[in-house]
C-alpha cells in the first residue's frame, strides 16, 4: 500500500459500544478513510479536490473533541469535515494567502491538535517551521510560534490545555509553550531526533 500520513483515533472510543470503536486515516494517493478498529471494515469515505477537481491527500488529522468533526491538514490550508457526511469538506480554511505571502502560517500543515477543554483552539504545526493557533469558527491566527530550526511533526496539548507542546525534524528539542497567555517558550526538553523522520511523543 502507500504510505500513511496520519491517523486518529474517535476521541469518545469505547471498547463497550462498538459504534465508537473507529479511526481515521489520510495517506497518499487515495481519500481519507474511516475504518471499523474491530473488523478493518471501512466505513465512510472523505475526500478533497484541488483547484484542478483532482484528488488531493491530506498530510495531518485530528478529531475536535466532541467526535462530530475531524480536521485534515493540506498546504497552506485546513479542511473541515463533517463525521456523519462523508464525501466533501463542510469548510475549507486557508492559512496563507500565497506560497509566498509573509502573512499568515505558510506551508503544509503537518500536525493538528486540539486542546481538550472544548474552547475550540487548536494548533496546527508546518513543514515551514512554524505553529499556528487558531480558534474554531474565527477566521486567521490567534498566534503565530517559531521556535524550531526544521519542519514541525508533531504538537501536544497538556491535559488541561493550558500548556502546548512541539517537536520538529532534525530538532533535539520538545518545547513547552504557554498556550493560553503569553505563548512564549516555558521550558525545553532534550531529547534525540537528528532525521528527518517522524520521532513522535506523548504526554
Amino acid at each position: 500500500g502507500d504510505s500513511i500520513y496520519d491517523y486518529c483515533w474517535y476521541p469518545l472510543m469505547n471498547s463497550a459500544s462498538p459504534v465508537t470503536c473507529c479511526f481515521v486515516s489520510t495517506s497518499r494517493d487515495h481519500p481519507i478513510h474511516m475504518w471499523d478498529a474491530y473488523d478493518g471494515s471501512l466505513r465512510a469515505t472523505y475526500t478533497a479536490r484541488n483547484h484542478l477537481d483532482e484528488l488531493t491527500s491530506g498530510f495531518s488529522i485530528a478529531f475536535e473533541p466532541t467526535g462530530t468533526r475531524f480536521y485534515c491538514g493540506f498546504e497552506r490550508t485546513v479542511r473541515v469535515f463533517d463525521v456523519s457526511r462523508p464525501g466533501l469538506a463542510i469548510a475549507t480554511r486557508a492559512t496563507s494567502k500565497t506560497r509566498r505571502s509573509r502573512e499568515g502560517q505558510r506551508g503544509i500543515i503537518s500536525c493538528i491538535d486540539f486542546s481538550p477543554d472544548y474552547s475550540g483552539l487548536y494548533a496546527a504545526g508546518s513543514f515551514a517551521g512554524s505553529t499556528g493557533l487558531y480558534v474554531e469558527n474565527t477566521p486567521g491566527l490567534i498566534a503565530l510560534l517559531g521556535g524550531h530550526t526544521g519542519g514541525v511533526t508533531q504538537v501536544r496539548f497538556s491535559h488541561d490545555g493550558l500548556y502546548l507542546f512541539t517537536a520538529a525534524r532534525c530538532d533535539g528539542r520538545i518545547l513547552l509553550w504557554d498556550a493560553r497567555n503569553t505563548c512564549e517558550v516555558l521550558a525545553s526538553f532534550e531529547r534525540r531526533a537528528g532525521t528527518n523522520q517522524r520521532i513522535g511523543f506523548d504526554l
